[in-house]
Protein backbone atom coordinates (compact mmCIF):
# COMPACT_ATOMS: atom_id res chain seq x y z
CA UNK A 1 0.00 0.00 0.00
CA UNK A 2 3.02 2.58 0.90
CA UNK A 3 4.57 1.60 -2.47
CA UNK A 4 1.43 2.31 -4.29
CA UNK A 5 1.46 5.60 -2.71
CA UNK A 6 4.64 6.46 -3.26
CA UNK A 7 4.31 5.69 -6.92
CA UNK A 8 1.43 7.69 -7.11
CA UNK A 9 2.65 10.92 -6.15
CA UNK A 10 6.37 10.19 -7.65
CA UNK A 11 4.12 10.03 -11.07
CA UNK A 12 2.33 13.12 -10.15
CA UNK A 13 5.49 14.66 -9.09
CA UNK A 14 7.16 14.13 -12.30
CA UNK A 15 3.57 14.89 -14.30
CA UNK A 16 3.46 18.54 -12.82
CA UNK A 17 7.19 18.97 -13.04
CA UNK A 18 6.50 17.88 -16.60
CA UNK A 19 3.61 20.15 -17.23
CA UNK A 20 4.74 23.48 -16.06
CA UNK A 21 6.52 25.64 -18.54
CA UNK A 22 9.34 28.38 -17.48
CA UNK A 23 7.65 31.70 -17.65
CA UNK A 24 9.54 34.23 -19.44
CA UNK A 25 11.69 36.31 -17.11
CA UNK A 26 11.99 40.42 -18.08
CA UNK A 27 15.62 41.58 -18.71
CA UNK A 28 18.56 42.45 -18.52
CA UNK A 29 19.44 39.92 -20.71
CA UNK A 30 23.36 38.22 -21.04
CA UNK A 31 24.93 37.32 -23.65
CA UNK A 32 28.86 36.54 -24.12
CA UNK A 33 31.01 36.85 -27.34
CA UNK A 34 34.51 36.27 -28.23
CA UNK A 35 34.43 39.44 -30.53
CA UNK A 36 35.94 42.58 -29.23
CA UNK A 37 33.52 45.20 -28.29
CA UNK A 38 34.14 47.75 -31.19
CA UNK A 39 33.03 44.52 -33.78
CA UNK A 40 30.12 42.88 -31.55
CA UNK A 41 29.01 46.79 -31.11
CA UNK A 42 29.35 46.92 -34.83
CA UNK A 43 27.38 44.10 -35.67
CA UNK A 44 24.31 44.75 -33.08
CA UNK A 45 23.72 48.38 -34.87
CA UNK A 46 24.06 47.20 -38.51
CA UNK A 47 21.17 44.40 -37.30
CA UNK A 48 18.44 47.04 -35.26
CA UNK A 49 19.19 49.47 -38.83
CA UNK A 50 18.46 47.07 -40.72
CA UNK A 51 15.13 46.24 -38.46
CA UNK A 52 13.97 49.73 -39.04
CA UNK A 53 15.05 50.88 -35.51
CA UNK A 54 16.57 54.45 -34.81
CA UNK A 55 19.84 55.15 -32.98
CA UNK A 56 18.99 57.51 -29.88
CA UNK A 57 21.92 57.20 -28.18
CA UNK A 58 25.43 56.21 -28.55
CA UNK A 59 28.05 56.80 -25.54
CA UNK A 60 31.04 54.41 -26.43
CA UNK A 61 30.08 50.94 -25.34
CA UNK A 62 26.42 52.05 -24.14
CA UNK A 63 24.01 52.79 -26.56
CA UNK A 64 20.11 52.39 -27.36
CA UNK A 65 17.44 52.31 -30.33
CA UNK A 66 13.85 52.67 -30.64
CA UNK A 67 10.63 52.21 -32.53
CA UNK A 68 7.53 53.23 -32.09
CA UNK A 69 5.11 50.36 -31.10
CA UNK A 70 2.18 48.97 -29.56
CA UNK A 71 1.83 47.77 -25.73
CA UNK A 72 0.10 44.46 -25.02
CA UNK A 73 -3.67 45.21 -25.33
CA UNK A 74 -3.52 44.50 -20.99
CA UNK A 75 -0.89 46.94 -20.76
CA UNK A 76 -1.62 49.57 -23.16
CA UNK A 77 -5.20 50.25 -21.37
CA UNK A 78 -3.80 51.90 -18.91
CA UNK A 79 -1.85 54.05 -21.41
CA UNK A 80 -2.57 57.70 -21.86
CA UNK A 81 -0.23 58.56 -25.02
CA UNK A 82 -3.06 59.82 -27.28
CA UNK A 83 -3.29 62.41 -23.98
CA UNK A 84 0.28 63.24 -24.59
CA UNK A 85 1.09 65.31 -28.20
CA UNK A 86 4.29 64.85 -29.85
CA UNK A 87 5.22 61.83 -27.28
CA UNK A 88 4.58 57.78 -28.60
CA UNK A 89 4.77 54.88 -27.24
CA UNK A 90 8.30 53.11 -27.92
CA UNK A 91 9.81 50.18 -27.86
CA UNK A 92 13.25 50.54 -26.66
CA UNK A 93 16.73 47.91 -26.51
CA UNK A 94 19.15 49.39 -24.85
CA UNK A 95 22.55 47.33 -25.04
CA UNK A 96 25.73 47.71 -22.95
CA UNK A 97 29.08 45.99 -24.11
CA UNK A 98 31.82 45.06 -21.06
CA UNK A 99 35.25 43.70 -22.89
CA UNK A 100 37.33 41.53 -20.32
CA UNK A 101 40.05 38.63 -21.14
CA UNK A 102 39.02 38.33 -24.39
CA UNK A 103 35.11 38.07 -24.10
CA UNK A 104 32.49 40.84 -24.43
CA UNK A 105 29.84 40.45 -22.25
CA UNK A 106 26.74 41.92 -24.16
CA UNK A 107 23.10 42.79 -21.37
CA UNK A 108 20.45 43.49 -23.29
CA UNK A 109 17.52 45.64 -21.68
CA UNK A 110 14.34 45.93 -23.83
CA UNK A 111 11.16 48.03 -22.48
CA UNK A 112 8.57 49.87 -23.80
CA UNK A 113 8.84 53.61 -23.19
CA UNK A 114 5.74 55.58 -22.81
CA UNK A 115 3.88 58.64 -21.65
CA UNK A 116 1.90 58.26 -18.26
CA UNK A 117 -1.52 60.67 -17.08
CA UNK A 118 0.90 63.68 -16.87
CA UNK A 119 3.07 63.28 -19.66
CA UNK A 120 6.07 61.59 -18.36
CA UNK A 121 7.89 59.18 -19.43
CA UNK A 122 7.77 55.35 -18.10
CA UNK A 123 9.42 52.62 -18.78
CA UNK A 124 7.62 48.64 -18.77
CA UNK A 125 9.88 45.65 -19.16
CA UNK A 126 9.53 43.89 -22.44
CA UNK A 127 9.93 40.29 -21.80
CA UNK A 128 12.06 39.24 -24.45
CA UNK A 129 9.50 35.66 -24.98
CA UNK A 130 10.84 34.27 -28.13
CA UNK A 131 13.50 31.57 -27.59
CA UNK A 132 14.48 31.97 -31.24
CA UNK A 133 14.87 35.54 -31.44
CA UNK A 134 17.13 34.79 -28.13
CA UNK A 135 18.98 32.07 -29.83
CA UNK A 136 19.41 34.05 -33.20
CA UNK A 137 20.91 36.71 -31.36
CA UNK A 138 23.32 34.61 -29.74
CA UNK A 139 24.39 33.02 -33.12
CA UNK A 140 24.97 36.59 -34.45
CA UNK A 141 27.41 37.47 -31.60
CA UNK A 142 28.88 34.00 -32.11
CA UNK A 143 29.87 34.75 -35.50
CA UNK A 144 31.23 37.89 -35.07
CA UNK A 145 34.93 37.99 -36.35
CA UNK A 146 37.50 37.47 -33.26
CA UNK A 147 39.90 40.23 -34.52
CA UNK A 148 40.09 43.13 -36.76
CA UNK A 149 41.97 40.67 -39.03
CA UNK A 150 38.99 38.71 -40.06
CA UNK A 151 36.48 41.75 -40.51
CA UNK A 152 36.02 41.39 -44.35
CA UNK A 153 36.50 43.66 -46.46
CA UNK A 154 35.43 44.38 -50.35
CA UNK A 155 38.16 42.43 -52.82
CA UNK A 156 40.22 43.96 -54.88
CA UNK A 157 38.97 44.62 -58.28
CA UNK A 158 40.75 42.14 -60.84
CA UNK A 159 42.34 44.03 -64.20
CA UNK A 160 41.28 41.69 -67.37
CA UNK A 161 44.85 41.82 -68.12
CA UNK A 162 45.85 39.83 -65.35
CA UNK A 163 43.54 37.65 -64.55
CA UNK A 164 44.53 34.54 -62.35
CA UNK A 165 44.83 31.47 -64.04
CA UNK A 166 44.10 28.00 -62.64
CA UNK A 167 47.43 25.68 -62.26
CA UNK A 168 46.95 21.93 -63.25
CA UNK A 169 47.64 19.43 -60.62
CA UNK A 170 49.10 16.30 -61.80
CA UNK A 171 46.60 13.59 -61.76
CA UNK A 172 49.06 11.43 -58.84
CA UNK A 173 49.39 14.31 -56.65
CA UNK A 174 45.32 15.06 -56.04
Amino acid sequence: MKRALILILAMTAVASARDKKLKPQPGPYIFTSKASAQIVKARIVRENLLRGYTLDFDKQLQFRFSMPAQMPLMSAVFVASSACPGMTTKKVWSYTLVELNGITKVTVEPVFEYPDDYCQLQTQPLIWSQREEMAAFQTILDKAPTSEDQVPTAAPPVSPAVAPTATAIPPGQQ
